[in-house]
């Protein structure tokens, strides 16, 4: 890596520690300050359409999706990256876990998690991790996410930090050529056990 890559993150508290998170990891290929990220924010976490539309992607190689996922424009954000070919990765703070989905430009849509304007975001993204375990006869913590694909998944602050951590770790991995996961398939923290 001889240029900084770029990045856009969206999102206001998650997305500041993603930022932080990234701008201090070193790289295992290259530890030199110059080939590290260059960082954008939207610092909101709920984006409306004039935010997406006024965004630019020019030069932008992945996009991190921090925000609440609370309304149609966080995936509208989503499309406008995937439209120019930027993978965007989903962060969702699950009070004491994490969950991040790695969406590819021609991919699966992360959108389909949510049966529009029947649930609440994170009750639809427990009922997916749930009904994906059942499916791939994976362990998973059913009982928490069982809970929680009832009512709404806490906001708690260590959430956020996992959330980041693994992020960062991710952004790094796709700078480096490493393989990732691509939704459907998903990365979830393994503390959520002990909810």
């Amino acid at each position: 890596m001889n240029n900084p890559i770029k990045l856009l993150i969206s999102g206001a508290d998650m997305g500041g520690l993603i930022a932080s998170c990234a701008l201090r990891h070193d790289f295992h290929e290259s530890p030199r300050q110059e080939d590290r990220f260059h960082i954008y924010r939207i610092g909101k976490d709920t984006l409306t359409m004039e935010d997406v539309d006024a965004c630019d992607l020019s030069g932008i190689r992945y996009a991190v999706n921090a925000t609440l996922h609370d309304n149609e424009t966080s995936f509208a954000f989503d499309e406008k990256c995937k439209e120019l070919g930027i993978t965007v990765i989903h962060a969702v703070n699950l009070g004491k876990a994490a969950f991040l989905a790695v969406e590819k430009p021609k991919g699966y849509p992360f959108s389909e998690v949510v049966k529009r304007e029947t649930d609440d975001f994170r009750c639809s993204l427990g009922k997916y991790i749930s009904q994906y375990g059942m499916f791939w006869q994976m362990p998973t913590p059913c009982e928490a996410i069982r809970h929680y694909s009832e009512k709404s998944f806490p906001q708690l602050g260590i959430g956020t930090y996992i959330a980041a951590g693994y992020c960062a770790n991710i952004l790094v991995d796709l700078a480096e050529g490493k393989e990732v996961k691509y939704f459907p398939k998903f990365y979830l923290s393994p503390s959520l056990e002990e909810i």
